[in-house]
């Protein structure tokens, strides 16, 4: 009886560039939402008060909620 391949472990895939949507400024980490939306921590604090409410955001053009993971 043939052992099967053990599958590979696949780890977190992460974006190698971010960009902005605020600032248009590439960034070593923006917050992102898998609609596209990306925002750097800058702007997030200065928008804060539209998007969060604590643990958690609301991307402004999907309006999904997020975890601050």
């Amino acid at each position: 009886m043939a052992i099967p391949p053990t599958p590979q472990k696949r780890g977190r895939r992460r974006k190698k560039e971010f960009r902005c949507h605020c600032c248009q400024q590439e960034k070593p980490f923006c917050w992102n939402c898998t609609c596209g939306f990306q925002i750097c921590p800058e702007c997030f604090e200065e928008n804060k008060w539209g998007m969060s409410n604590g643990p958690t955001w609301i991307c402004p053009d999907c309006e999904r909620v997020h975890l601050m993971e």
